[in-house]
Order: C-alpha cells, then sequence, then structure tokens
C-alpha cells in the first residue's frame, strides 16, 4: 500500500483530524446554551433537585450504551477507582460548585468564565500529560487570569462589600468548579486508550446517581417538590439530553483525535456565544470590565492556540492512522 508524500497526512488521517476538531466544535455550540437555559431551569428547580434530575434522566438515556457494552465495562479495582474519582471530578463537585455559582450570579457571568476551563486545561496537560509548555502559553495564562479578574470584579480595583458580593461568590464557584472540569477533561483522556467514548460517559454520568439520587430526596424531603412548568421540564431535558449526553460524548470522541491543550482553544466558542444568547434571552447587561475580561481570555486563548498549531498538526498526521 503506497505511503502519504513526506510532511503531508494521508487522506484518511486529514479526515480523521477534521472530523475530530468538527466534533469539538459542534460540543461547544451545544454547551453555550447552557447558561442561558440552565438559569431559565434554576428558576423554578434549585440546584441539588435540577442535578438529580438532569443526570437521572441522562442516565436513562444512556441505559443502552452501558447494555451494547456490559462486556466492556471494568471490573478491576484500579479502574473502578479511577472512574470513581473522575465521576466525583466531571459530574459531582464540578456540578454542584457550577450550578450553584450560576443561581447566584447571572449567565452572561458564568457564559464569559467558562473559557477559564481552557486555561486550566492547557495547565494541567502541561503537567500531567507533559503536554509541551511555551512562553506564548505562560503568557496566555497570565492574560486569561487577568480576564477573569476582570469579569469577577467587573473593574481593576476590588469590588467586595459593594452590595455584589453574591454575584462575586457565584463567579468564585464557577471558576472553581471550572478546573475540576478541565482536571476530569485531562484524567479522562487518558483513559480513553481503555474505554470508548461513549461508555466512558455512560460509566461516569450513571455513577454520579451514588451522590445526586440520595441529594435529591434529602433536598425534596427537606423544601418539597418543586412546580415545574412545560418550559423547566424543556431546560431541564436540554441539560439533560443536549449538554450532558451528545455534547460530552462528541468531545471526548474529538480528543480521542486531538491533544487536550489543542482543543482546549476550541472552548471559546462557549463564551462569545453563550454571553450572546444570555444578553438575547435573558437581558443581560455587560460592563466595559466584562468586556475587556472577555477580550483578554479570548486574546489568551489565541496565544494558545498559535503557539501550538504547528506541532500539533504535526503530532496528529503521525499519530492517526
Amino acid at each position: 500500500m503506497a505511503s502519504a508524500p513526506p510532511g503531508k497526512a494521508a487522506p484518511s488521517a486529514v479526515s480523521s483530524r477534521r472530523a475530530a476538531f468538527g466534533a469539538l466544535v459542534l460540543a461547544n455550540v451545544c454547551w453555550a446554551g447552557t447558561y442561558a437555559i440552565g438559569k431559565i431551569a434554576l428558576t423554578e428547580i434549585p440546584p441539588i433537585e435540577l442535578n438529580a434530575l438532569r443526570f437521572i434522566m441522562a442516565s436513562l438515556l444512556l441505559a443502552p450504551v452501558l447494555i451494547h457494552y456490559r462486556k466492556q465495562i471494568p471490573r478491576d479495582r484500579r479502574m473502578l477507582f479511577v472512574l470513581l474519582q473522575l465521576t466525583l471530578l466531571g459530574f459531582v463537585l464540578n456540578k454542584a460548585l457550577e450550578y450553584i455559582g450560576l443561581a447566584l450570579s447571572t449567565a452572561s457571568d458564568v457564559a464569559l468564565l467558562i473559557a477559564t476551563e481552557s486555561i486550566f486545561t492547557g495547565l494541567l496537560s502541561w503537567t500531567f500529560l507533559r503536554e509541551r509548555v511555551t512562553r506564548s502559553g505562560v503568557a496566555a495564562l497570565v492574560i486569561g487570569l487577568l480576564g477573569v479578574y476582570l469579569i469577577v470584579e467587573r473593574g481593576v480595583t476590588p469590588n467586595l462589600g459593594n452590595g455584589d458580593t453574591t454575584r462575586i461568590i457565584g463567579d468564585l464557584l464557577v471558576v472553581l468548579s471550572l478546573l475540576l472540569e478541565a482536571a476530569y477533561t485531562v484524567r479522562g483522556k487518558t483513559t480513553l486508550t481503555t474505554l470508548p467514548p461513549l461508555l466512558f460517559i455512560a460509566l461516569t454520568i450513571t455513577g454520579s446517581l451514588f451522590f445526586w439520587v440520595p441529594a435529591g430526596v434529602v433536598a425534596v424531603v427537606r423544601d418539597g417538590l418543586p412546580h415545574v412548568t412545560a418550559g423547566g421540564w424543556l431546560a431541564a431535558f436540554y441539560l439533560a439530553a443536549i449538554t450532558t449526553v451528545l455534547s460530552y460524548w462528541l468531545w471526548f470522541r474529538g480528543l480521542s483525535v486531538v491533544d487536550a491543550s489543542a482543543a482546549a482553544p476550541i472552548l471559546f466558542i462557549q463564551p462569545l456565544l453563550g454571553a450572546a444568547l444570555a444578553i438575547l434571552i435573558l437581558h443581560d447587561a455587560l460592563t466595559l470590565a466584562t468586556v475587556a475580561g472577555a477580550v483578554c481570555i479570548i486574546a489568551s486563548l489565541l496565544l494558545v492556540l498559535r503557539s501550538g498549531r504547528r506541532g500539533t498538526l504535526t503530532a496528529l498526521d503521525e499519530s492517526v492512522p
């Protein structure tokens, strides 16, 4: 069989790479609607009950996956412990902090702060996956963190004590949740070598029910059943079917081909489109500091993309069959 010319990827490799990037882009387009839709759902369903409902629905949708891959479900203690770690990082601690933060903050703030995950993903990829560190990457990290500060504080000087404490606490909880999400992405990438992406998602989401079902029951016993309209049910279904099942599968499907640090800049779709949807649907207002922070974060992601593009594409050409 003839090989591709030196320096060029075989057509199948190019096609696989394009499909992987397409999956990553589509996942982020779907995720962009999470913040406005999540804010709508939170007006009717408290954070704990919403996550319990979301992951119960998602687990039901993923049940056929577990049945189909039942012979590939890990049974050794080491892999089960890894899956437990990933479940706690990606679908328990992360989601608890994210939705409590969203309830306290605005959808536009959360949409813009979501790009923090890209910064954390790149940083953790350098640290744990031994992916290449560059000066541009370090500069991107600093600029991105400046952007986070401007969005949280909505100015250069600290804003605590000026009547905006609740929103700031919500923003900080979201940032912490994104650090956990980045850890889930980086740690999960190493697990993809042994499990199909869809099975991996099904196991971690279904595993989260061991926490969310008891937590949801306790919340309902304490506060009573929330009154949910048709719009609330649709919002919860979007979070379960699109945000949880489809988007996470697309994301890890792409990561099975693309380096985590190369995929990270694609996350900038979420803050741009997510903030636009929050303004359009919820009429969120953006301050000058918020816009400046968003520009800093996007600039940081572009720096990471520029510094890693050539090496990433070469590595993909060599690694994709």
